[in-house]
């Protein structure tokens, strides 16, 4: 286990993490979280270990993640939320956010289920969203270098910077219903079948 917890804003995005994040040992994937457990001792804040399984070769590693805004869930008011602040991830990379907004919007329209489907589509909505955190608020079309934490990442960009313009992503986010619709709309579907959809894996 690592020393140095990985700060994620919500337990949602300590799994989009796992999801986004090549194996260490094979470089393959996806790794496969267990469920999150606290660490005893560690309460303020919060932090939680996950146990990870890659699904190509079944390497094991386990991953803390110190959560300071909390855990991100409570059904009783709606769906999980990804970052409830303005700041970008410390964890996830522009590159990495549009990855799996791509990934996540592929499974949603494979997902027969609607309700699951429209989970899928509040998550992708919610990818574009941190990906859009790196640009700062001019009019810069590209995400600063500091918005690209691997080497795979500045690679994609310097082969497509056209895949990063600010205005593609905002036009990609603005084909989506807005947050407040989805969650309406997933809140007044009843209950549906429980799925932690955090922890899907990719």
């Amino acid at each position: 286990m690592s020393d140095a917890p990985l700060v994620a804003h919500s337990l949602a995005e300590a799994y989009l993490y796992l999801m986004a994040t090549p194996c260490s040992s094979c470089a393959k994937g996806p790794l496969n979280g267990s469920e999150a457990r606290s660490v005893q001792g560690l309460s303020e804040p919060m932090v939680v270990a996950i146990t990870a399984t890659c699904g190509a070769c079944r390497n094991v590693t386990e991953l803390t993640f110190q959560l300071p805004h909390g855990l991100g869930i409570d059904e009783s008011v709606g769906p999980p939320v990804v970052n409830p602040t303005d700041e970008p991830s410390r964890i996830i990379d522009v590159a990495r956010w549009i990855t799996l907004f791509r990934v996540i919007t592929e499974a949603a329209g494979k997902e027969s289920d609607k309700m699951e489907a429209r989970r899928l589509g509040l998550e992708a909505a919610q990818c574009l969203e941190e990906a859009l955190k790196f640009y700062d608020d001019c009019d810069n079309a590209l995400p600063p270098p500091e918005a690209f934490f691997h080497e795979t990442s500045r690679r994609r960009f310097h082969d497509n910077p056209e895949h990063f313009a600010k205005q593609r992503l905002i036009n990609l986010r603005a084909k989506l219903p807005s947050t407040s619709v989805m969650i309406s709309s997933l809140s007044s579907g009843g209950k549906a079948k429980k799925k932690r959809w955090w922890r899907r894996s990719k």
